[in-house]
């Protein structure tokens, strides 16, 4: 739990249009003459999730399907300019962050009374080759009194109900009210750069999101229909569903 955090905020430039990298063509830079760029501080609170690395490499290694998926992204990727920008994020450990992350975002929001716009995500996660490893989650929210904190995110952070609100939010991405459309998809969403995810299930507003709602694939994180144990979270998923089946 983080009880309070300060972000500032910058705006640099616009596009007109169609969204464009920096410097590039449609590009406006606000700054201009001037050495500045206007900019704000807020405060706030959050919670901070770190999963288990070697977990992680484990469940890539010995799952060559999820590598099929991530491929499919990225030849979905190759003919999208935000795709082609950001192609280089695009490995399992990623698309795993950032599924299961909207997915708590999404749970948050119902458990604390935030609406799901005044949520954000940042991702810190590493590849194979960087020396230093990480893969953590940090949801946080900038919505409270000139403090930045009413408590009520970090309350859902505490060790008797943070637990509760993840396997919720892991059973509610086994199903999706537009399956089976969705969790067979080979690509929906912008450019079809998201795989099995959709506003029904993962998709967040786009305030939120630091990927623009792309690179999402809740089969990575409780399976396929073809393939239920490919799943990070899996055996979660099975648990619950085998146990309301004897009921």
């Amino acid at each position: 739990m983080v009880n309070t955090i300060k972000i500032v905020k910058t705006l640099i430039g616009f596009s007109r249009i169609n969204p464009v990298e920096k410097g590039g063509f449609g590009f406006v830079d606000i700054k201009g003459e001037n050495l500045w760029y206007p900019a704000y501080e807020i405060k706030g609170e959050g919670i901070f999730l770190e999963l288990d690395e070697n977990a992680i490499n484990n469940w890539i290694h010995n799952n060559p399907e999820i590598k099929k998926r991530v491929d499919i992204m990225k030849s979905n990727s190759e003919k999208s300019l935000l795709g082609r920008t950001k192609s280089s994020i695009l490995t399992p450990k990623f698309v795993l962050l950032h599924t299961l992350s909207h997915l708590l975002i999404k749970q948050l929001s119902f458990e604390c009374g935030y609406s799901i716009a005044s949520l954000s995500e940042r991702l810190y996660w590493s590849k194979e080759t960087d020396k230093n490893q990480m893969a953590g989650i940090f949801i946080y929210t900038t919505s409270g009194d000139s403090e930045g904190s009413l408590g009520g995110l970090v309350r859902q952070g505490r060790t008797d109900i943070f637990p509760q609100i993840f396997n919720n939010a892991i059973l509610s991405a086994k199903t999706c009210s537009n399956d089976p459309i969705c969790i067979l998809s080979r690509g929906q969403g912008r450019d079809s750069l998201n795989l099995a995810s959709c506003y029904a299930c993962s998709l967040l507003p786009e305030t939120c999101c630091e990927m623009s709602n792309s690179f999402l694939d809740r089969g990575l994180v409780v399976g396929t229909y073809k393939a239920d144990n490919i799943g990070f979270y899996s055996e979660i998923a099975k648990r619950h569903f085998k146990n309301t089946a004897l009921l």
